[in-house]
């Protein structure tokens, strides 16, 4: 039994899916405590939502592992806890406690820019108030096709070490992984951002992947769309997912660009290069 003494979750945090062992990544997020970088205990290979997908002997190297045998960690591995842990999606169940926005949302989202009234009637943002989870978190459903399949929430406080929790596989009908967020609001182009927040700065025609990392599924929605500008954080690891996704993208009729910002992020750009990016997306 081969032990690399590395933190993991398997459950409580955002990036937590059953199935799956989170750790750090070692090439992203080196004790971040982000959990950016999942083990699949059936199929047996890491996936990180930042970098994508990484080749097994690489990430053991990195962790620890070069004087060992990666075969004998491999066969040690568990996989008898998995079949319990799977559930297929059936139904979608929110959050207890939502409701109308509340001041201390209406406050965050004016403090970032946002007008708390649009992000209501448009993407559909309520609170959550006095509740015994996730309470005073902002909550963002997730819809494709004009039905809600999943939600996510985002902390309203500067001093959380979750920013957002997201519904788990059995809270959600589709993984919100496999959906782009705002896709029913894209038609001719789309933008395609990170984050939900930064889909807000950019305005309907952004579509979000929620992180770097995307899935087969997203991008055939993406091919659904013509016209398609990737603007993801400015980062090195950031751009080098962005050209990932714009190869696969461009081998499908259309249009695909990869836009990178002065800003770091749609979300921290300024309203007049924000305009400038819907211009040339033509939005």
């Amino acid at each position: 039994m081969i032990e690399l003494r590395v933190p993991f979750l398997m459950e409580g945090h955002k990036h937590c899916r059953p199935g799956w062992s989170q750790i750090d990544c070692p090439f992203c997020g080196p004790g971040s405590s982000k959990y950016h970088l999942g083990f699949n205990l059936n199929s047996r290979h890491f996936n990180c939502w930042r970098c994508g997908g990484l080749f097994v002997p690489k990430v053991l190297r990195a962790l620890g592992a070069s004087s060992v045998s990666i075969d004998e960690f491999l066969r040690s591995v568990d996989t008898e806890t998995v079949v319990s842990r799977e559930r297929s999606r059936v139904s979608l169940v929110v959050p207890a406690g939502i409701g109308p926005l509340l001041p201390k949302h209406r406050r965050y989202l004016l403090e970032r820019g946002f007008d708390p009234d649009r992000m209501e009637s448009v993407w559909g943002v309520k609170g959550i108030g006095i509740a015994p989870r996730l309470a005073w978190r902002l909550y963002i459903p997730i819809f494709e096709r004009n039905r809600q399949v999943s939600w996510t929430t985002r902390a309203t406080g500067d001093k959380v070490v979750q920013r957002y929790i997201s519904a788990s596989a059995q809270e959600e009908s589709k993984s919100h992984k496999e959906v782009i967020y705002g896709a029913d609001m894209c038609h001719h182009s789309v933008v395609v951002v990170e984050g939900p927040t930064d889909a807000w700065a950019v305005g309907p025609g952004a579509g979000a992947t929620f992180g770097t990392a995307f899935s087969s599924a997203q991008v055939r929605r993406l091919v659904d769309i013509p016209n398609r500008y990737i603007c993801f954080d400015s980062s090195p690891e950031a751009q080098q997912r962005a050209e990932d996704l714009a190869s696969q993208l461009s081998c499908f009729p259309g249009t695909t660009e990869n836009i990178q910002l002065d800003a770091k992020d749609p979300g921290s750009a300024s309203p007049k290069e924000l305009r400038l990016l819907r211009r040339v997306a033509r939005l």
